[in-house]
């Protein structure tokens, strides 16, 4: 078994528990490399007597991607991995947790790693298209959300949601949301949205300071959207 170990170098000080864990790890017979999750300050000393490896990579023949860092990291690291198609394992040193699976005093639990003690749970992930004159000028992966919002100016905009061809809102305000059960507890939380169990199977359309917002209901398999 291969682990790939990104850990935040910002957070976890002098990687002392990405060493931790590296030692855990190995001792239960697991093949580790230490990798950055992104690209650090040019002023920041990394330590001389530790050897990252190339994240992409060493993620080509991993079967697990570990983070260490808060929420930030995971969802940083979360697109990579989805790439590689491989597992994420939080570990949190932050101060934003809610997606991690371990607290950073239980790296002793690694060790269940290799004998495959372990379940993997599945989570949505939205792919992001945007379209100017009829071009595709930009796609990404998002495991948490995507925003459409006003710029810079202090004015509200006009936006229409339509699900599967039909509209479903229209209205004026700072802009909507859509995200996973994983990111309802971000952004959408703040603005007002509901909190869904992270392995369901739905999007959330949530309203950014609305304004005379107007929803036609339609139904969709006998269920009232």
């Amino acid at each position: 078994m291969k682990v790939v170990m990104t850990p935040n170098p910002y957070r976890d000080k002098n990687f002392k528990y990405a060493a931790q864990a590296e030692q855990i790890l190995r001792g239960a017979g697991v093949e580790t490399r230490l990798c950055l999750p992104f690209g650090v300050d040019k002023n920041f000393e990394l330590p001389a007597d530790r050897t990252f490896y190339n994240l992409s990579e060493e993620l080509r023949n991993a079967d697990m991607l570990i983070c260490f860092g808060g929420d930030g990291t995971i969802l940083h690291s979360s697109k990579a991995a989805t790439y590689h198609n491989i597992p994420v394992l939080g570990v949190n040193i932050g101060t934003m947790g809610f997606m991690a699976e371990l607290e950073a005093g239980e790296l002793s639990q690694l060790a269940r790693l290799a004998s495959g003690q372990y379940t993997v749970e599945k989570s949505m992930m939205l792919s992001v298209e945007v379209q100017h004159d009829g071009q595709t000028v930009y796609t990404d992966t998002a495991l948490n959300d995507i925003a459409v919002t006003k710029g810079a100016v202090a004015r509200v905009i006009q936006l229409e949601v339509l699900c599967d061809g039909v509209q479903a809102y229209s209205f004026a305000g700072d802009g909507v949301l859509v995200c996973t059960p994983t990111g309802s507890t971000a952004y959408s939380m703040s603005a007002g949205g509901p909190i869904v169990e992270p392995e369901a199977s739905n999007l959330i359309i949530t309203p950014i300071c609305a304004h005379g917002m107007y929803a036609k209901s339609y139904v969709l398999s006998d269920h009232r959207v």
